[in-house]
Parts: structure tokens; C-alpha cells; sequence
């Protein structure tokens, strides 16, 4: 029995520490491909990311002087205009502002309209060769990523559960649970970073759209882990105090019951002496 447990263990710890990574991957795709996040970094990466098939900073002042006249008479309105298969939507109020601010908010109305876009394909199917993947960059994919990660942090906790039934020191769950976290925080701490140093900038640019909360899932991941250390050493801790202070009971009881069992017997050799008196 004891070796079935033994192998259960085993493989119940290891499906629980591929399911937190997994868990911690799938969290940190979702926070970075939501609507703020995306739209955050738009300028700095879309941009780039277009330039083989749209210069938007070439286009967008092509359009200035009808985007000027149109907006003297609609100040309240915006001007939409198509260009290499994309629109723009431009609000007037933005035009006195400058042509900088104008391709900011060109760029950001196309990556609005590319997120929120309805795809009608599955996921996997929505890859096509000749087109760029920009749907990986869309609410269909942050959606499919939020449900990837609420799986998963439901296998992460049934796991954890199986594994606290299963493991014969229990205060060694704690301590075993937020060690994964630890290597968790360490493989997702510095992720950013090793992106960067992809040769190709314009992959390394595009992936760091993905991963723009790494960090952030990495500062929980840490979180959780010296919390569930901490109550794994404060029970040992305990533990050890108890065991100490059951020895020592123990220790003084055996002396109390030695000395007593002299005291009788020397009381039996001197009431053994009266009676041969």
C-alpha cells in the first residue's frame, strides 16, 4: 500500500507542477491581451509590426488635407477612411493636436477594430500563411485564454487537494506547494527579458505584447509561495516545539516515577530491617 502511495505522490506532484505552470502561463497571456493592455503598447509595436504592408506614418498625412477640410465643417465627428485593407477612424477634435497625434490615434483605431473583429473560424484554423497572425491579438484569443486559465486553476487546486490526502507529512504540503510557486516566480520573473533577446526585433517586439504581464504573475506566484513556506516552517516549527516539549514531559515523568520507585524501595528495606528487630 505504502508503494502505490508512494508512486501516486509522485505522479500527482508532478501533474500539479506542469498545471501551475500552466496555469501561470495561460494567467499571464490573458492580462496581457486584454483591451488596456494592447492598446497601450499599440504605438510602439503595431506600428513596426505593419510596416511591411501599411507605413502609417506615410499614410495618415496623405490624408491631412481632406481629413482638415472634412473636420472644419464636423468638428464633433471623425473621419473614416480605408487604406491597404485597413480603416481608420480619425475623431476631428484630435487634428489641431498635430500629425503625431494623429497617427496615435489612426494606429490606435486600428488596432480597436482588428481586437475587436469577429473571427469566424476556430482557433487553430484562423492561422493563414499569407496574412499576418493578427487575431492573436484579439478578444476571441483573450477569451480562449481566460478559459484556458480557469481549467487550469481548477486542475491546480483539485491536484492540491489529492496531494494533501496523499502526502504522509502534512506539514510538508505547504512547504511542497509553495517551493512550485517559487520556481514559478523564477521562470516567469525574467521572461520579458529573455525575449528581448530574440535576433529578429520585429518576433521579440510581437511577443512581448503576449508576455507584458509576466512580471506581474511572477510577483503573485512569489507571493503565494512565501506565504504557504512560511506556514510550512511555522508548522514545523510547532511541531518541533511539540515533540520537544513531549520528550521532556516524558523525560520528567520517567525521573518522577525512578525516584519514586527508589523511595519505595527504600522504604520497603527499612520496614524489611523493623520486622528482623
Amino acid at each position: 500500500m505504502g508503494v502505490i502511495r508512494g508512486f501516486l505522490l509522485v505522479i500527482v506532484a508532478v501533474l500539479l507542477f506542469l498545471s501551475l505552470i500552466s496555469a501561470s502561463l495561460f494567467w499571464t497571456l490573458s492580462l496581457s491581451l486584454n483591451y488596456e493592455n494592447v492598446q497601450r503598447q499599440s504605438t510602439m509595436i503595431i506600428k513596426d509590426f505593419l510596416g511591411d504592408n501599411l507605413n502609417v506614418s506615410s499614410v495618415i498625412p496623405q490624408y491631412m488635407p481632406m481629413i482638415q477640410s472634412y473636420c472644419k465643417n464636423h468638428s464633433n465627428l471623425s473621419y473614416v477612411f480605408n487604406a491597404a485593407g485597413y480603416t481608420f477612424d480619425i475623431s476631428c477634435s484630435s487634428v489641431s493636436q498635430g500629425s503625431d497625434k494623429i497617427i496615435e490615434e489612426g494606429i490606435k483605431s486600428l488596432v480597436n477594430k482588428v481586437y475587436y473583429k469577429e473571427y469566424d473560424c476556430n482557433f487553430w484554423d484562423c492561422f493563414v500563411p499569407t496574412e499576418p497572425p493578427l487575431f492573436l491579438v484579439s478578444e476571441k484569443t483573450h477569451n480562449v485564454l481566460v478559459n484556458n486559465f480557469s481549467f487550469s486553476l481548477v486542475i491546480s487546486i483539485i491536484l492540491a487537494i489529492g496531494l494533501f490526502f496523499l502526502i504522509e507529512k502534512k506539514t510538508n504540503w505547504p512547504i511542497l506547494v509553495g517551493g512550485f510557486l517559487l520556481i514559478n516566480f523564477f521562470l516567469f520573473v525574467k521572461l520579458d527579458y529573455l525575449l528581448s533577446l530574440f535576433s529578429d526585433k520585429m518576433i521579440s517586439k510581437f511577443l512581448t505584447i503576449f508576455f507584458a504581464e509576466a512580471y506581474t504573475v511572477s510577483v503573485y506566484a512569489l507571493a503565494g509561495a512565501v506565504v504557504l513556506l512560511a506556514i510550512g516552517i511555522v508548522l514545523k516549527i510547532f511541531k518541533l516545539g511539540f515533540f520537544i516539549e513531549k520528550n521532556v514531559l516524558k523525560f520528567g515523568k520517567l525521573k518522577e516515577e525512578k525516584a519514586k520507585k527508589k523511595e519505595e524501595k527504600e522504604k520497603k528495606n527499612e520496614d524489611g530491617k523493623k520486622e528482623k528487630k
